[in-house]
């Protein structure tokens, strides 16, 4: 858990999610989802959780590494 809060207190951690998140999920790319079913789900459902599944398993990749 130590290695948790080293993490989150680095502050290129901050800036790497902060641009991901605002390059992620700005208007434009969730427009691109409008109106498309995929999968019997609306585009954009699939497209924020695959998002949300990127920023958690970058945060544990960070995590791992800064733990060695």
């Amino acid at each position: 858990m130590a290695s948790l809060h080293e993490l989150l207190s680095q502050k290129d951690f901050w800036i790497l999610l902060f641009f991901l998140g605002w390059v992620l999920l700005n208007w434009p790319m969730l427009s691109l989802a409008d109106g498309i079913i995929l999968l019997g789900m609306p585009a954009i459902l699939i497209y924020i959780s695959a998002v949300w599944l990127i920023l958690i398993l970058l945060m544990y990749l960070f995590d791992r590494g800064n733990s060695n």
